[in-house]
């Protein structure tokens, strides 16, 4: 028996290794050569429920041919997990944002003159610099594999490969860690889950639900509809987004800015499993953002929108993080104690994937090593460890979220830690060099909406709920980071070499163009900026308090905490249809009526996901752009 389970274990290990690098080719094509639909801005990957979909139809067929060589719950488990981290680790604001830095200095020319501004503060080896290998690049209609090609791109590509697989085992050590007291002391809801989770363990008895089949076939029929509407004009669509800008054009209401009223089915049925209160507190605060663009530019108070807004988001993150940090202070102190000492009771760590010693020495040593890559490419050791404390404090902030609420979307765009510091230092303090350096962490700060850190600990809650090792999870997700990394740079320089980046947005050039305001005008720091963070913070802690103060509070802080990014912005009115679709199947229904309602909602996501995922492998195949189901 345990010989089968090791065997099972490893052909799930293969299974997802082999999936990631297929998957990243996929999303390569569908969110950056033609984009279409960005999986990588939700918290659930389309691409990864599309993926776990196909295999637990697959082995439902295999169960009935040769049922000892069906997958097992944990086994279908271990590939979904894998999957989200490597498509999390390519995501939209990660391994997209790394590969152009790497090459941002393609975009220096005697106009802008960034080689005389900075060019000096970046290491040669840190970088791209072969002009052959850029031209190549940005032209296409070439090949990777070429000598001059690969060596060009080996060693900056061998650094940050490192220093990623390890800043992800930091991760890991810090959610195992915390695992414990989030998932079996506090009991959180890991919304996000849900669909994988049944997928996985329901089977075959799921997938002959009824009810999961209504909404897979109505939000299924909506894109096929409107899919077919890209291919041939003359079908009919679904008209699901609203643009209300017209009439918003005089001031101050113009402030009011991008807020499209959308219908998005996915987003109902993932809303469906939040409480009643995030869900309100999204869309509110979401509208109570916009209301204060209007009132600021009417009273003549207009900086602009985005940094204010990105400020108090920051500090709400921050709130999350020292608030959750101190509500488990106890069971912390306890677990580093035995750490330290290593003296953990008879049983303390039977469940856990790694022992408190060894996460803690890991998590330790990983800052420590990645630290001193930091400084080895020029940054000072105080700079470094800052930057890292705060990247570490979004982290803790993002992993809560996800567990306790799990929102569709968490958009936390621009407030990086070096926002932060250059605010509270300011420029001169902090030295040009390291403001240089700045801009090749540009995929540490950008946005955080696709990050694995959250798939990590959804990965040990998933072991724990099907009774499987938390430590093959552990493993299966150390290896899908060092997957996922080699297969992120593979598939994006890959593409590039044969299509060439064109007129595509350059991420490389937005870091450098930023870089290139902080360098000619320095500053001594920012108080206005410090003080939004300030009152982001405030707010949150109060409504925490409130929150668990006052049963049936109606604002919950995460909504606050993610209520004003891009991706909210596009899906709110689809937020605020799920609010009163379940507020009323509470009321009149009660808690009986909504399981019963669980599988037709998991429905309406899988029917979104898998049909609009299918529609741009199709597009692929046939060309042009053709349908996207968001945004």
């Amino acid at each position: 028996m345990q010989a089968e389970r090791k065997i099972s274990f490893y052909r799930a290990l293969i299974l997802g290794a082999l999936l990631i690098p297929i998957n990243l080719y996929w999303l390569m094509h569908a969110e950056s050569l033609k984009p279409a639909v960005y999986s990588t801005l939700f918290t659930l990957f389309y691409n990864v429920t599309f993926s776990i979909f196909v295999l637990v139809i697959l082995n439902a067929l295999l169960k009935r041919a040769v049922p000892q060589l069906a997958f097992q719950p944990s086994e279908i488990l271990i590939v979904y997990v894998m999957l989200s981290i490597g498509t999390g680790i390519f995501g939209h604001d990660l391994m997209i944002v790394v590969v152009p830095t790497l090459t941002s200095m393609w975009a220096a020319t005697p106009e802008n003159e960034w080689a005389v501004l900075f060019g000096r503060h970046i290491p040669q080896w840190l970088t791209v610099y072969d002009e052959s290998a850029l031209i190549a690049f940005q032209k296409g209609e070439t090949t990777l594999y070429a000598d001059r090609n690969l060596s060009a791109w080996l060693l900056p590509v061998a650094f940050w490969s490192g220093f990623l697989v390890v800043l992800l085992f930091v991760l890991l050590c810090m959610n195992a860690i915390i695992r414990k007291q989030w998932t079996e002391n506090e009991k959180l809801s890991y919304p996000v889950i849900q669909l994988p989770l049944e997928l996985a363990r329901g089977g075959t008895g799921l997938l002959s639900n009824r009810a999961l089949w209504i909404g897979f076939i109505l939000t299924g029929s909506i894109d096929v509809i409107n899919g077919l509407h890209g291919l041939f004009p003359v079908v009919p669509s679904f008209k699901i987004v609203y643009n209300p800008a017209p009439l918003f054009a005089a001031k101050p209401w113009n402030a009011i800015g991008w807020t499209p009223v959308a219908v998005y089915p996915f987003v109902i049925g993932l809303v469906y499993f939040l409480p009643v209160n995030l869900s309100f507190s999204a869309w509110f605060f979401h509208l109570f953002w916009k209301s204060e663009l209007i009132f600021r530019r009417a009273v003549g108070i207009w900086h602009t929108p985005g940094p204010y807004r990105s400020y108090q988001t920051s500090g709400a993150w921050i709130a999350l993080t020292i608030l959750a940090l101190w509500s488990s202070r106890k069971y912390l102190k306890q677990v580093l104690g035995w750490g330290i000492r290593g003296d953990p009771p008879e049983g303390a760590e039977a469940n856990e994937p790694m022992r408190y010693r060894t996460a803690l020495v890991g998590m330790v040593a990983g800052i420590c090593v990645l630290v001193l890559a930091l400084y080895y490419t020029g940054m000072s050791v105080a700079i470094a460890a800052l930057f890292l404390l705060i990247y570490f404090l979004y982290m803790i902030a993002l992993a809560r979220i996800r567990a306790e609420t799990g929102p569709p979307a968490h958009d936390a765009e621009w407030i990086g830690p070096e926002q932060l510091i250059l605010n509270g230092l300011g420029a001169r303090r902090t030295g040009a060099r390291n403001i240089a350096l700045f801009t090749r962490l540009y995929w540490m700060s950008r946005a955080y909406r696709s990050h694995p850190v959250g798939h990590q600990l959804e990965g040990f809650k998933l072991a724990q709920t099907v009774g499987a090792s938390s430590r093959r999870f552990l493993a299966a997700m150390i290896l899908a980071s060092v997957v996922g990394t080699v297969a992120g740079f593979w598939a994006y320089t890959d593409a590039m070499y044969r299509h060439g980046t064109g007129t595509r947005y350059n991420l490389g050039s937005e870091a450098m163009r930023r870089l290139e305001v902080w360098l000619q005008n320095p500053g001594e720091g920012n108080d206005l900026m410090l003080r939004e963070v300030g009152l982001g913070a405030g707010i949150t802690a109060l409504f925490t308090v409130l929150h668990h103060r006052f049963v049936g509070f109606p604002f919950h802080p995460v909504g606050y905490a993610v209520a004003c990014g891009w991706v909210l912005s596009a899906m709110w009115f689809s937020v605020f249809l799920a609010w009163v679709v379940k507020w009323v199947i509470l009321k009149f229904g009660g808690i009986q009526l909504y399981r019963k309602l669980v599988p037709f909602f998991l429905g309406v996501i899988l029917g979104q996901h898998v049909i609009g995922g299918l529609w741009t492998i199709i597009r692929e195949i046939v060309g042009g752009y053709g349908y996207r189901f968001f945004p």
